[in-house]
């Protein structure tokens, strides 16, 4: 992964209800009505294979979701066009502490080494109803439907490209559901799509052995 991961927030629809209420008092007053978006930096990135720190004292939750690979420069493209600039997708696990508010950017919840987790990419011509599963040693813990998500992966290219350069490499991580799995140290967690090779990853104990 050479790129910048984007990545958004509340792009499925239990995390647009959950929030829908406080979004709507002090300090927010109103819901957002574009993308929430934020960055994975660098130091998040790892590969199937590789392991996920858990810092010591902390919460830690796996949020399986699906990555979009540009393929080419993308700037100010529209929804129809936006097929040509992907060069494929990827299973992606959008790691983060437990998240509070989304007044203030979580650098600390989302921004931690390792806490981005991407798979192999592979080229397909739809991702609109393809079922995203959690497992945990083993288990089957999670799952949800990418037709749950608000906006479709072009709508959110588009929407990026509006103000964004995008080149070939960045990802975009589609979105995750508001509920999320809670990882320990030494847990397997693998995430799974039909199509796709399975992410697998397991959780050591920050500074420790898991």
């Amino acid at each position: 992964m050479k790129g910048t991961v984007f990545a958004v927030a509340l792009n499925h629809s239990s995390q647009n209800n959950f929030w829908h209420e406080a979004f709507n008092k002090e300090p927010y007053k109103i819901p957002p009505k574009t993308p929430i978006w934020f960055i994975k930096p660098r130091n998040t990135v790892i590969n199937s294979g590789d392991v996920i720190p858990h810092p010591v004292g902390e919460t830690v939750q796996s949020g399986a979701t699906l990555a979009l690979l540009i393929g080419k420069t993308a700037r100010k493209i529209s929804v129809q066009d936006a097929e040509q600039y992907i060069a494929g997708y990827a299973l992606a696990n959008e790691v983060s502490l437990p998240e509070t508010s989304f007044y203030r950017p979580a650098i600390k919840a989302k921004c931690r080494d390792g806490f981005c987790p991407l798979g192999q990419m592979i080229k397909t011509s739809s991702v609109e109803s393809l079922d995203i599963v959690t497992e945990i040693n083993g288990q089957e813990v999670d799952r949800w439907s990418t037709q749950e998500l608000i906006r479709s992966a072009p709508e959110l290219l588009a929407a990026l490209s509006e103000f964004a350069t995008l080149k070939a490499g960045d990802a975009i991580l589609l979105g995750t559901p508001h509920q999320r799995v809670t990882l320990h140290p030494a847990d397997k967690v693998t995430i799974k799509a039909k199509g796709f090779p399975d992410l697998e990853n397991r959780v050591v104990l920050a500074g420790g052995q898991a």
